[in-house]
């Protein structure tokens, strides 16, 4: 299986309790997404993970991984990776598209000047951010309706009006 075929969709985190459960950070939109994959993987594909259980406590997704027994079995676990094919994803409609389709593409303000390309898409918290390069400068654009004015899939291009202050 190719790595580019799997899509990173959360990681380990630290044991709750005595009987195996593991707190996850979730990179999906919802719990509900994340438990509809139905295929975890770790991050070359050799190894899967079932769930005997999943749940949300306190806003945060509680697993069970099958024979994870105790709280030292669950702390392997810790600071991996968990992964998903790319076709266990719903396709998109018309006007969709998932952020990693992202990566690469061409970012243009809204006067047709060329800021540089997608390197990442990243989120602290607050909302997704498009990590982009203009002079070996790192900069983050948020993705929201008063930065972005439109993705194009076929053209691998997003125009932005940039907020004063993103790039200067």
């Amino acid at each position: 299986m190719s790595k580019s075929n799997l899509v990173h969709v959360g990681t380990f985190g630290s044991p709750i309790g005595l009987k195996g459960e593991i707190k996850v950070k979730m990179l999906t939109s919802s719990f509900e997404f994340f438990k509809m994959l139905k295929v975890y993987l770790n991050e070359d594909a050799s190894e899967t993970w079932n769930f005997i259980k999943m749940r949300i406590l306190n806003n945060k997704l509680i697993v069970h991984p099958q024979d994870c027994n105790n709280r030292d079995d669950a702390e392997k676990f810790r600071g991996k990776k968990i992964f998903s094919q790319s076709s266990n994803f719903p396709k998109t409609n018309k006007g969709e598209y998932y952020v990693r389709d992202l990566i690469g593409f061409r970012v243009i303000m809204i006067n047709g000047k060329k800021i540089g390309n997608v390197m990442s898409v990243k989120n602290f918290g607050a909302s997704d951010l498009l990590e982009t390069k203009i002079n070996n400068k790192t900069f983050y654009i948020p993705m929201n309706k008063d930065n972005l004015v439109s993705v194009d899939m076929d053209k691998k291009k997003i125009i932005v009006n940039l907020l004063k202050g993103i790039i200067d």
